[in-house]
């Protein structure tokens, strides 16, 4: 009995096409499909890397234009800002010299921060 002939298709994971085969009962990613098109060259390498299997391009190119809607909104969505929940806090390590006034401070680059340092600093000194 003959060998039933694999044939390539698409599948998406993550929001990203990737050219497909199937080998016994596992799927297998021999190409990732950018920007949603295959090159020529891209179909004539294919073909001449895996001869044993069938690539029905027009099946892949309609495939393609299936999960190119999905691909791209679970792209855009997964880019939306992390962080919104969370203000990180600076901080600040001052250390100062009361003989000649001079404050050491860990980040200069938050004004505010270092001013309430020193201020702090001061009153303490002064108690």
């Amino acid at each position: 009995m003959k060998r039933k002939q694999g044939s390539a298709f698409i599948t998406i994971r993550k929001g990203f096409c990737y050219l497909t085969v199937k080998v016994g009962r596992s799927n297998f990613n021999i190409m990732r499909i950018r920007n949603y098109t295959l090159e020529p060259q891209d179909k004539r390498d294919m073909r001449r890397l895996y001869p044993d299997y069938f690539f029905d391009w027009k099946k892949i190119n309609y495939q393609l234009a299936e999960k190119r809607e999905v691909c791209r909104a679970y792209r855009s969505k997964r880019q939306a800002p992390r962080n919104t929940g969370r203000t990180s806090v600076p901080f600040v390590m001052a250390s100062y010299e009361p003989r000649t006034r001079t404050v050491y401070a860990s980040d200069a680059g938050n004004s505010l921060a270092l001013l309430d340092a020193v201020l702090h600093i001061e009153r303490t000194n002064k108690k």
